[in-house]
């Protein structure tokens, strides 16, 4: 079961925004709320190659104008999925003699798509302490799937920060939140915090891998693939160490994640600069199933390929 965590961008899955079709200030057209919900069933639901594999159908678990730390009280409080899918765990107990340190494919139940921490900058709050709610975040996550489902693995795609251009709200937040408090002078774009953020996660990200062995997590980037480094380990090629823990920690997404150089590109596939249309969610899906693919041994490519 694929759950999607988040906030606004992640809440658009299902075509709103607080739970309501979202206002003419998104830049959709009339319908392309619909368009995405049917892009979301067609692309991870029942509809998709992807659904007719799953124990069940996906989630859509995001909250417009959530930050890292009322996300971490909504896990605590009702928003983790605690029901075993597979096997009941004396069940799992008795039959497996799995290395509990290690990725147990066939095991897998849930895989957590995480994108969480753009409205921490966007409300004045400095990289440093956004990265701080981010691993919490990333760990919360893996610490609530150990404590309640210990004989199972996790499985986690986590995103880097997605560009964004709505520089006007970087210039409000002066005062308090100035590029330089004696004269007042504005940030006049919220990317080099992303940047920054973003240039951090792949060292906070193998933490989690040290910390919780019996797990996949992957790193989406927006780096493009050729310029990226892999943010530690990574499939390696000839010398791979062949063990279910060795896969590609991280995938470079480049323009899927909305890597853009032209202004106008981006105000194809995000029109208010933030949120994805139509368009932008299709784009974005590509690298989501490739982050998917590679927890599930690229089994799901083969089944496109064999359809």
């Amino acid at each position: 079961q694929l759950i999607f965590y988040g906030d606004s961008i992640t809440e658009g899955w299902g075509g709103t925004s607080f739970g309501n079709t979202p206002g003419k200030h998104r830049g959709w057209t009339s319908e392309e709320h619909t368009e995405i919900r049917h892009l979301f069933g067609t692309t991870f639901g029942e509809e998709s190659t992807w659904g007719k594999r799953a124990l069940k159908q996906p989630l859509i678990l995001g909250i417009s104008g959530s930050r890292t730390y009322d996300f971490l009280w909504r896990i605590q409080n009702g928003e983790f999925p605690t029901s075993q899918l597979l096997l009941n765990h004396d069940e799992v107990e008795k039959d497996g003699d799995a290395d509990k340190n290690s990725f147990q494919l066939e095991t897998l139940e849930r895989i957590y798509i995480v994108l969480m921490g753009t409205n921490n900058l966007g409300g004045g709050m400095l990289p440093a302490p956004t990265l701080e709610g981010m691993d919490a975040t990333g760990r919360g996550i893996l610490q609530l799937h150990k404590d309640n489902f210990p004989n199972t693995p996790a499985a986690m795609l986590f995103s880097e920060l997605l560009p964004r251009g709505d520089d006007f709200r970087a210039v409000k937040m002066c005062p308090p939140r100035c590029s330089n408090m004696t004269t007042l002078e504005p940030y006049k774009s919220f990317m080099p915090a992303i940047e920054k953020v973003n240039r951090a996660l792949p060292e906070l990200v193998d933490g989690w891998r040290n910390d919780f062995a019996n797990s996949r997590i992957v790193l989406l980037s927006s780096q493009e693939e050729e310029s990226a480094s892999s943010g530690g380990k990574d499939d390696g090629g000839d010398g791979a160490e062949d063990d279910s823990n060795h896969y590609k920690m991280t995938i470079n997404c480049g323009r899927e994640m909305f890597a853009f150089d032209d202004d106008d590109e981006l105000d194809t596939y995000m029109p208010d600069r933030l949120h994805p249309n139509a368009k932008g969610y299709e784009l974005w899906s590509h690298c989501l199933k490739k982050g998917l693919e590679v927890v599930m041994d690229h089994v799901i490519s083969l089944a496109e390929e064999t359809a």
